[in-house]
């Protein structure tokens, strides 16, 4: 108990700072018209200094149930809820403006990102609600970089980039294609606020373009898929531009959500790697899903992950084994998707959610029974990350 009001306080500090440039990040949407699934998909590929990674199902005061991503015991870094509403947040440039300390409330961006999945149920208003926060200087800045912010809102329908700072915010729909962002802002009027040298704007514009490109690689008949997803925030960064990409040093996990129109309170499903992505396998986590487990819950399931990375590293032998398992998962979890999706047009609403259920408690316990043994018997390696 008492190492989580630790965490809290530590929480509620770092509000105080901002909470930017922790997150630096790799994102990017995928329009319902460009996907194999046709539907809406948006990933994050997270940066941060490392933490206690946990994720859970909780309501809000509406009455709506989310599924939060991020550190224990409720810092919320993605997430989405059950009106098929998503949420992330990059970092974004350093800015010339900052936040009025003493005129204005300050509400962090895991704050609002929060509050858009508590409280909305389309992505419009999330975005709007976003925008809203940062031109009344709501939002604090990013510690003394006076960090702005680009997050992403979606629905099943419709899907927003929004670039913000203090006292800025700007909204652009993307209504094709894919966009891939890392942290450099990309809208209209950042031009008069951003400070941002030239050469880190060219290592996130790398990263940009070879994301595209891996995900140009892995299209089936020209749509993007979730399989391509995993292969590019997979993909390891290098020090050149050529070699820049989603995986980095401080890269924590990644969770790919593919939002359901028809169901999304039960069907939208949060593809998670949560530990960093070469080091655990993807589950696929319905919405459907009565709760994750504790292990997930408490950080125990990130902390296998960690260890598997501390004593591997990066350029271990055991990545085929986690693309095997997902090989073998993923068609089953759609498989049962769409059993349940017929169950839920027959009103049979108990009986889908007891069948995904059922689905993920099984491939859960295949996944930690494979991640404990990688753990145990993948041979150490010299190429040891250092978290920072």
């Amino acid at each position: 108990m008492a190492s989580g009001k630790c965490k809290y306080i530590v929480f509620a500090v770092v509000s105080m700072f901002g909470f930017a440039a922790a997150e630096a990040c790799t994102s990017w949407v995928m329009h319902s018209s460009a996907t194999k699934s046709g539907r809406m998909t948006i990933n994050k590929s997270r940066d941060n200094p490392v933490d206690r990674l946990n994720a859970d199902f909780r309501t809000s005061r509406r009455g709506w149930r989310y599924l939060r991503l991020g550190d224990y015991p409720c810092w919320t870094s993605l997430g989405m809820n059950e009106k098929g509403v998503v949420a992330t947040c990059n970092d974004g440039d350093p800015l010339n403006e900052q936040h009025r300390r003493g005129e204005h409330i300050q509400i962090n961006s895991p704050a609002i990102l929060r509050q858009v999945l508590a409280e909305c149920d389309n992505a419009y208003d999330g975005a709007v609600l976003i925008r809203d926060h940062c031109r009344a200087y709501r939002r604090p800045s990013g510690g003394d970089r006076h960090n702005g912010t680009t997050m992403m809102v979606a629905d099943p329908h419709h899907a927003y980039i929004v670039d913000v700072g203090a006292g800025y915010g700007e909204i652009k729909e993307i209504t094709s294609g894919m966009l891939v962002i890392t942290n450099t802002m990309h809208l209209p009027g950042i031009e008069q606020y951003s400070v941002k040298q030239l050469l880190a704007t060219l290592s996130d514009r790398a990263r940009e373009t070879n994301t595209r490109k891996i995900m140009n690689q892995y299209r089936e008949n020209g749509k993007f898929t979730v399989q391509g997803v995993i292969r590019a925030c997979r993909a390891k960064c290098g020090k050149e531009l050529k070699n820049k990409y989603p995986f980095r040093r401080i890269t924590l996990e990644d969770a790919c959500f593919e939002i359901d129109p028809e169901f999304p309170a039960y069907l939208s499903t949060a593809y998670a790697a949560i530990g960093p992505q070469r080091h655990t396998p993807f589950l696929a986590i319905p919405m459907g899903l009565e709760q994750l487990p504790e292990k997930i819950r408490s950080g125990k399931w990130a902390d296998l992950a960690y260890a598997f990375r501390k004593k591997c590293g990066d350029e271990h032998p055991a990545l085929d084994e986690l693309y095997q398992f997902e090989g073998k998962t993923f068609p089953e979890y759609e498989k049962v998707r769409e059993e349940a999706r017929q169950l839920l047009r027959a009103g049979k609403t108990n009986e889908a959610v007891k069948l995904l259920n059922e689905c993920f408690e099984r491939q859960f316990k295949a996944a930690e029974a494979l991640l404990t043994r990688l753990v145990e018997t993948t041979p150490a390696c010299s190429d040891n990350p250092t978290f920072n």
